[in-house]
């Protein structure tokens, strides 16, 4: 990659930032299509995140990719959202338009896409148990919805957080019906026997670390299970959803890949190379 006065800046903030695949991604889909863009990773801790945003303006970055733990805290420092960074009141993409920061949220539909490319499923009358009600969760809720979910249910180790999550999606999806039920309970295998989807928007598991409180006999051939955990590529659900014949069980990967894609389309304008991408990233 050839840096000039002419090269356009994007990258991502977070902290930490170590871990991310997104400037192996989005910097391979560039020099895909000759584009005079880098993509590079900021590490900023969340006292520095307004100077940071000021930055983008300053600097004339062309966009930037948000990460935990900055997702919802950095709605304040923007000019405006878009519907979906709204009703998810979280952004993980900021477009810089002319100086005016505009706050996307691309995790949503990566993840529907992902879930269809990936498991040939719709998400339109099924009923979904989602594990899970932080920022990953809520987004991943709202989606559902949007798609047209018949049920969610919401599993939490704090109740009181998913009977806010919940409160929130009652009053804003009137077609959908919504419960919550606790992670560490029994009611966990009852709700996994009523869903058609499972899904993992917890922590638990990542980098192979922690067990979910679900066992083989849990689970039943015809579930399908999204983890959105994707380092290991094999995640511990994904293991426990092998040996139980689990016809369609698939890890964040798609997800990340996609929403990564949708954040391209919105800085470039460019139709991204979603199989560089995907190549990179593996």
């Amino acid at each position: 990659m050839k840096i000039t006065g002419k090269t356009k800046i994007v990258g991502i903030f977070g902290y930490p930032i170590e871990h991310t695949f997104s400037p192996l991604m989005h910097n391979a889909a560039f020099s895909a299509l000759g584009l005079d863009y880098c993509y590079i990773p900021f590490e900023v801790q969340p006292e520095d995140l307004k100077s940071a945003v000021e930055g983008i303006r300053a600097l004339n970055i062309r966009g930037i990719n948000i990460t935990v733990p900055h997702k919802e805290a950095v709605i304040k420092y923007l000019d405006e959202l878009s519907k979906e960074a709204k009703l998810i009141g979280a952004v993980n993409t900021i477009e810089n338009k002319g100086g005016k920061l505009i706050g996307h949220n691309t995790d949503g539909r990566g993840f529907i896409k992902s879930l269809w490319d990936d498991a040939k499923t719709r998400v339109k009358g099924k009923r979904v148990l989602l594990l899970g009600a932080g920022g990953a969760g809520k987004g991943i809720a709202v989606s559902c919805a949007l798609e047209g979910a018949s049920e969610i249910t919401i599993a939490n180790r704090t109740i009181k957080k998913a009977d806010e999550l919940v409160g929130y999606l009652k009053r804003n999806f009137k077609k959908t019906k919504f419960s919550v039920i606790p992670l560490d309970g029994h009611e966990i295998a009852k709700g996994i026997a009523g869903a058609d989807i499972l899904i993992n928007a917890t922590s638990i598991g990542l980098k192979g670390k922690g067990l979910l409180p679900i066992s083989q006999k849990d689970l039943h051939r015809d579930l399908v299970i999204y983890d959105l955990i994707y380092n290991p590529q094999i995640t511990p659900l994904l293991k426990i959803a092998g040996r139980a014949g689990v016809k369609k069980a698939v890890n964040g990967l798609g997800m990340l890949i996609h929403q990564g894609a949708l954040a391209f389309q919105i800085w470039t304008g460019k139709k991204p190379p979603v199989d560089v991408m995907k190549k990179a990233v593996l």
